[in-house]
């Protein structure tokens, strides 16, 4: 996946720099897509690491009515 996106997103830099210097509007526009795919490529490859990266509290088990249950944590740091 990540060479994907830099297959997309080389190309989009080179079309911008040309389409700024040229001051041409359909080039900008297409460099401009190339990079949101190569944005939403990056989103597809951090999606496998949301779990890891989310607040603590959205990754506990719930049961279906919502009620989280006996949800018993001890702070006290006795063993």
């Amino acid at each position: 996946m990540k060479k994907i996106q830099g297959i997309i997103a080389l190309p989009s830099i080179l079309l911008l720099c040309v389409s700024l210097f040229f001051d041409l509007d359909y080039l900008l526009y297409l460099s401009l897509a190339g990079f949101l795919l190569a944005m939403v490529v990056k989103q597809l490859r951090l999606r496998n690491r949301m779990f890891e990266m989310g607040h603590p509290d959205r990754n506990l088990d719930r049961h279906e009515d919502g009620d989280e249950g006996d949800l018993e944590i001890d702070v006290s740091g006795d063993d």
